[in-house]
């Protein structure tokens, strides 16, 4: 059973909403996109009590531009050598390993393009739109935006705007499809690669001690906590989150020793003299090796998205 927190889908929403006040890129629009798709029989037509609470939960989770972004965050130097070659692309051959490698370059390349590393954010662009028409998503994306893209490849700020509306369409066009096992596995590649680098450029005594690091590591176990939760209730039903699910088993058993507790309420007067302020934080309890396992397991789950 996962951690002692277990989310209802009531408290389950409620986290979503917490999630969308953390993070503190702006979340781009998310248009409805319907294309007539040929659906994989893994993907049936399931419950409306799912589909509802599988799309609050999906458009809830960080994208790739804002696991970037808080990466980015952190202050530290820009690592090409942690990237997913784009030059992997054609190689990733069934539609599940090509949605969660669409998460992993999007992580990439907005990372990337954070760092203005402009000629870096055109491969990954590349890859990105190939992956588009392998999986049927070409028609979610205006013909214009990936060559809007690349005459804006020096701004960053259009970069990262472009990047997310892409990402957005995509995952619309495949939730709208009820294609919902891509979509998680877009959302857990993306997750996975935003973790997988951030871990790898922090060293275990700094995650000790940086306030920063440590709401990153706290706010992930809600994120890992909701992404669980939705595969739970879609297992029995669609075989590919099943074994999603399996790839991420040891992953949930080390974050379920991770212990997070919240520190009393503080009522405080504010700004305006007339209402009060209700705050808590969370306080993480993790010790140097509990770090390391988890950022090994990181490390591993990675390495089996992207291999080929």
């Amino acid at each position: 059973m996962m951690r002692n927190m277990r989310f209802s889908r009531i408290s389950l929403l409620i986290c979503c909403v917490s999630l969308m006040m953390f993070h503190s890129c702006s979340r781009c629009s998310r248009t409805t996109v319907m294309d007539n798709f040929t659906i994989d029989l893994a993907d049936l037509a399931i419950d409306s009590s799912y589909i509802n609470m599988a799309q609050t939960v999906f458009y809830a989770l960080p994208t790739p531009v804002e696991m970037s972004m808080m990466i980015k965050s952190m202050e530290l130097d820009y690592q090409a050598a942690l990237l997913n070659d784009p030059g992997h692309v054609s190689k990733y051959l069934s539609y599940t390993k090509m949605a969660l490698n669409f998460g992993v370059y999007t992580t990439d390349l907005t990372y990337a393009g954070l760092f203005e590393q402009s000629q870096t954010v055109l491969h990954y662009k590349n890859a990105i739109q190939q992956l588009t028409e392998s999986l049927g998503l070409q028609s979610a994306i205006d013909v214009n935006t990936l060559k809007l893209l690349e005459e804006n490849i020096n701004d960053r700020s259009a970069v990262l705007r472009i990047v997310s509306d892409v990402y957005a369409s995509c995952m619309a066009s495949l939730t709208e499809n009820e294609r919902y096992s891509l979509t998680l596995a877009m959302i857990v590649g993306g997750w996975v690669e935003g973790m997988y680098i951030a871990s790898s450029m922090v060293y275990e005594n700094l995650l000790l001690h940086e306030d920063k690091m440590k709401q990153l590591v706290v706010n992930q176990i809600l994120t890992f906590d909701m992404i669980w939760q939705v595969m739970s209730d879609l297992k029995t039903i669609l075989p590919d989150v099943a074994a999603l699910m399996n790839d991420l088993s040891e992953l949930a058993q080390l974050y379920e020793r991770i212990s997070v507790t919240q520190t009393q309420n503080d009522v405080a007067l504010a700004h305006d003299g007339k209402t009060s302020q209700i705050t808590s934080s969370n306080i993480i309890h993790i010790t140097p090796e509990a770090f390391a396992q988890l950022k090994n397991q990181i490390l591993i789950l990675r390495q089996n998205i992207t291999k080929i």
